[in-house]
């Protein structure tokens, strides 16, 4: 089947998932895995004494249902799985390969390749029939060319990476939501004075135009320290009740190395 531009009115699905309770993986898709760029990739389709481009071979990671836009969007996650596909086009903008399903069909036939009425001579022919096209990133696109173990790897770094920007995440909103109880150690005025007083010295400053965020930054000085104080507290009952709160996971903390 040759591979043509898509139509503009053709109907072309997307496959993200606005309710999928994780981050999209492609944002932590390391492209140094892939050992060919977009254009080295279709010109796999290229046939030498031909203009057509034919379809790509690959596998894509799609939703069983075709028409996803029937499906109540209110639900969780929808069905996926990996499907035979071709691959047709490769948009800059979204950074996404343009894929069409397609579904094998074996009949018999007798030798010219017409609907087999003897039984003594016929023969089964698969077949591939076109379907559904989508739009897709490259993490859930293996394409036959390309070494499955390094796909595999490719993977684990995203959930890798996916796993720990989730874990941090998590952890900077639980420190955002602390109230700041009293009691707590909070910035006093003279050093607070002192960050104005150094911040403020700097001749090539104009002072004029500071004054008017002067107000502002020291709200932005003051909420940071307490901030941090609440970080110290989340800090210290974690890790005094790590079965508790194992959901919750503190940073690795950066120790500056001795100079010598």
């Amino acid at each position: 089947i040759p591979r043509h531009p898509s139509n503009g009115g053709e109907h072309v699905t997307t496959t993200d998932n606005p309710v999928s309770p994780h981050l999209p993986l492609e944002i932590f898709d390391n492209e140094d895995y892939d050992c060919w760029t977009p254009e080295d990739w279709l010109a796999l389709g290229k046939e030498e004494g031909s203009i057509d481009l034919k379809p790509v071979p690959a596998k894509a990671l799609l939703p069983i249902d075709d028409d996803i836009a029937s499906v109540d969007p209110n639900r969780s996650s929808l069905g996926y799985s990996w499907h035979l596909v071709g691959v047709l086009d490769y948009s800059k903008e979204i950074c996404q390969y343009l894929v069409q399903k397609v579904h094998q069909n074996s009949k018999l036939t007798d030798e010219e390749g017409n609907p087999a009425l003897n039984k003594k001579h016929r023969k089964r022919v698969n077949t591939m029939i076109a379907g559904a096209k989508f739009w897709v990133p490259r993490i859930r696109l293996i394409f036959s060319a390309e070494d499955p173990r390094v796909f595999v790897e490719r993977i684990q770094f995203a959930l890798h990476l996916r796993e720990n920007a989730e874990a941090l995440s998590f952890y900077h909103s639980c420190v955002d939501c602390m109230p700041f109880c009293r009691g707590t150690p909070t910035i006093d005025t003279h050093t607070l004075r002192l960050i104005k007083t150094r911040a403020l010295s700097t001749p090539v400053l104009r002072l004029r135009s500071l004054e008017r965020c002067v107000e502002d930054v020291e709200k932005l000085v003051i909420h940071e320290y307490e901030r941090t104080m609440n970080r110290l507290v989340l800090d210290k009952v974690v890790e005094s009740q790590p079965e508790k709160f194992s959901h919750i996971t503190v940073p690795l903390k950066d120790v500056p190395t001795q100079g010598k």
